[in-house]
């Protein structure tokens, strides 16, 4: 049997050196499996067993690299991509309610050149807002377009040492975020980022994010603004503490520096920080921001699978008075959503001074991402089925202080990985 079956995958590597893998391949693999049976060469049931050592065979060979039919690029490709469906209701103070229905697409794709550098890009809907990937459906059947989402080359230096540059996905990948109080999830930075981690101590290991974006460029002034982050951590994992099985947590300290950003303005600011007598920024923020995640695998005898207490904080120095941002939160249930009847459970309350932060970069669902807000988040994701889920996601915002303004959003969401 071991010789046939090299004699079969011998025939079918012919195949792949004459086709150099056709789409039909796996039909052909078929075909050519049928023509040995029906010569007497091969019975059904060996054919059958054939057939699933070959593919198997075939596939490791594929995930290895070790196809010398195919380029290497090709063999390293690795494709994936979402899905997301909403229904989403929208109460602002001041207009009418607003029902619109809206989807999410994202393609993404990543080739090893060589053993240390790997290259990946991504194509999304929506327009040109770094915060939202969102297509509305509307204009009567229009075509919405697809853009570039991210572009960039990693470069693993050492084994502890890793550094990314182009349009980088994503931002929660790039520095440790336990919340979206700063940072939108769907921001992918432009520039260079780097990455170190390294063990202290067993259990514990530390971590360094830094980076190097580029926020504007304008031809006609030298002075564009850019920004710089600087974020040092620990992880500590812990087994049997008393209340949990298992326990992580997780402490970081980013410090984000800005230039020429104070007396100049930004694409994509939703409003929010004071602004000087020419409309543009009044302040600087350099800021510092401490962030922590905590989390407990089965908590008090297994009650709930997974318990996690989280929490951000930033402090821009440069104003007196409204310079401050928080979010406190808790997240329990299954610690992923990877099949029928997983679920997870999620709140927080935020709290975003006007001067604290830059209006650019904030979740766009909290008042549309401006500062000078205030107000809290539930949200529910429910498994039905493997890369398949349901979610409910409610904002209760508004200004700071509360008679500019307050807003309700409902979004009701299928998502489907693949």
């Amino acid at each position: 049997m071991g010789g046939m079956r090299k004699l079969f995958l011998g025939a079918v590597c012919a195949v792949l050196c004459a086709g150099l893998a056709q789409p039909l391949f796996a039909g052909e693999i078929d075909i050519l499996v049928q023509k040995l049976v029906e010569k007497g060469v091969l019975t059904y049931g060996e054919a059958q067993q054939i057939m699933t050592e070959t593919k198997e065979e075939l596939r490791t060979k594929m995930a290895k690299g070790e196809m010398d039919t195919l380029p290497s690029w090709v063999q390293n490709l690795k494709l994936k991509g979402d899905l997301r469906l909403r229904y989403q209701w929208e109460d602002k103070t001041g207009s009418e309610d607003r029902h619109r229905g809206r989807l999410r697409f994202r393609l993404g794709m990543q080739s090893k050149v060589n053993d240390k550098i790997t290259v990946a890009a991504g194509l999304a809907t929506g327009g040109s807002d770094p915060r939202s990937t969102n297509q509305t459906l509307q204009n009567t059947f229009d075509t919405p377009d697809i853009r570039l989402d991210y572009a960039y080359a990693q470069y693993a230096v050492t084994p502890w040492l890793t550094v990314k540059g182009g349009k980088i996905s994503s931002i929660k990948k790039l520095i440790f975020r336990p919340s979206d109080l700063l940072w939108d999830s769907d921001i992918n930075p432009e520039g260079l980022s780097a990455q170190m981690n390294y063990t202290l101590a067993d259990g514990v290991a530390g971590f360094f994010n830094t980076g190097l974006w580029i926020l504007d460029e304008d031809s006609g002034n030298t002075s564009d603004p850019f920004m710089y982050v600087l974020q040092p951590g620990v992880t500590v994992k812990a087994k049997d503490i008393g209340i949990a099985s298992k326990s992580k947590f997780q402490l970081a300290v980013a410090y984000y520096g800005f230039n020429d950003v104070q007396g100049n303005t930004l694409d994509n600011a939703e409003g929010g920080p004071t602004l000087d007598a020419n409309g543009n920024y009044a302040y600087d923020f350099n800021a510092v921001a401490p962030g922590f995640k905590w989390g407990l695998t089965e908590p008090l005898n297994g009650v709930i699978p997974y318990l996690e207490i989280f929490g951000d904080y930033v402090h821009n120095p440069d104003p007196d008075n409204d310079n401050n941002g928080w979010l406190a939160g808790v997240k329990f249930g299954d610690a992923k959503i990877k099949k029928w009847g997983d679920w997870q459970m999620k709140y927080m309350y935020r709290r975003l001074e006007a001067d604290a932060w830059l209006d650019t970069f904030p979740d766009s669902d909290a008042f549309s991402g401006k500062t000078a807000v205030k107000g809290h988040e539930v949200a529910l994701v429910y498994g039905v089925g493997k890369h398949t889920e349901v979610g409910l996601d409610y904002y209760q915002m508004e200004r700071i202080p509360e008679s500019d303004g307050r807003r309700h959003i409902l979004q009701l969401d299928w998502k489907l990985k693949f």
